[in-house]
Formats: structure tokens, C-alpha cells, sequence
């Protein structure tokens, strides 16, 4: 039979146990693809565009809070302790967004109300899909993306693409997730070109 010292003793050593299994798991480290805006940007006034971004398609791999690196082989590590702030895809969504204003002025207008003020701007719909997302460590972080760029009502469709590559030295994971944010905004300031160059009636907006 047990002591009853010992009885006495177990809650106390399974406490221990719990407090010493918490204190080895290393902290989350959360990463995002936008950024604030810098002080002294132009972030306000009134906008020339309206734009209606649809929600970013991006691949099953990349739909999740966890970040990402290849490994070589097909394989791939998820990071338990590396999470992005918000999903992939609504981060750069944002990012798009941010990038149309500075490019073109132009409001995102998806699920909100279009004024009758504005009603005279030009108009358009963007879908954006990421194709690739990938951090290899020693190697680069990959960023792919299409988008299609249409002028409402009835207007033409442009298609474009755009690949991408930042230096990713070593096997640090902030710096491959800051690999991916710079790939991400290169992909928006393209996105924010094409548009700029179709409201300048450009003949070719894919740059």
C-alpha cells in the first residue's frame, strides 16, 4: 500500500510536472505580410478608383494559421511555434488594397456601399489568386500570383501574372516570413501598376 505521506505528495508533483511542461514550450511568434503605414504617408484623401477586390484564392498549403518551409523532396515543415497574425489570404488582400492607393487612388468596394458621389469614377473588379508561397531555407522565398483585372460594367478583361524570388539565407523563420511579406508586396505593387495602367488607357497593362 502507498504511504499516506506519499498520497499527500502526488497532487503537488503532478502541478510540478505540468508547470515544468508549459515552461519548456517555446513562445508563438506571430508574423504578417502587411505593414502599418509609414508616418507621413498619404494614406487619406478622396479616391479617383473604386475597385471591388474579390477575397485572395490561395493554395490548401497556405490556408492555414501555421507557417510553412519546404524542406526539399516534396516535404514541408509546419511550424508550431511560427503563426501568421491573420490568414494568408485576408493579409494580402490587405496588402493589394494598400498598394491600389498608393498606385491609383483607388477605394476597395467589396461588400461596401458605393456613394452616389462616386458613382462617376471609374470601376473595376480584381481577383487574385497566389499560385506559389514558398519559403526555402538557404535558398529563396517564392511568391506567384495571377490576378484578373476587369473594367465595370461590361469592360475587357486583362490577365496577368507574376513570379517572384527574395533571398532567404539560412533556416531562421522570421527571416523566411519576411522572405514571403517582401515577395507579397512586389506581387501587390504589380497588381497596382496593371490598374494604373488600365485607367491611363494603356494598351498594355501587364507590365
Amino acid at each position: 500500500m502507498m504511504p499516506s505521506a506519499f498520497r499527500r505528495m502526488i497532487p503537488s508533483i503532478l502541478c510540478l510536472a505540468m508547470l515544468g511542461a508549459c515552461g519548456s514550450s517555446p513562445p508563438v511568434r506571430y508574423h504578417a505580410l502587411s505593414r502599418p503605414a509609414a508616418a507621413g504617408s498619404d494614406a487619406s484623401g478622396a479616391a479617383r478608383v473604386l475597385v471591388e477586390i474579390l477575397p485572395v484564392a490561395v493554395p490548401d498549403g497556405v490556408a492555414r494559421p501555421n507557417l510553412v518551409m519546404s524542406e526539399g523532396n516534396g516535404r514541408v515543415a509546419v511550424l508550431d511555434s511560427d503563426r501568421w497574425l491573420a490568414p494568408v489570404a485576408d493579409d494580402m488582400r490587405q496588402v493589394v488594397a494598400d498598394s491600389l492607393w498608393r498606385s491609383a487612388r483607388a477605394a476597395d468596394t467589396y461588400q461596401a456601399p458605393v456613394p452616389a458621389t462616386a458613382a462617376s469614377l471609374p470601376r473595376y473588379r480584381l481577383a487574385v489568386r497566389l499560385e506559389r508561397f514558398d519559403a526555402i531555407p538557404g535558398q529563396a522565398g517564392v511568391v506567384v500570383g495571377s490576378w484578373t483585372l476587369r473594367s465595370l460594367p461590361d469592360g475587357a478583361a486583362h490577365i496577368c501574372r507574376w513570379a517572384g524570388t527574395q533571398p532567404l539565407d539560412g533556416k531562421d523563420a522570421t527571416a523566411a516570413a519576411d522572405a514571403l511579406a517582401e515577395g507579397s508586396r512586389r506581387l501587390a505593387d504589380q497588381i497596382g501598376d496593371s490598374l494604373r495602367r488600365a485607367v491611363e488607357g494603356r494598351e498594355e497593362v501587364c507590365s
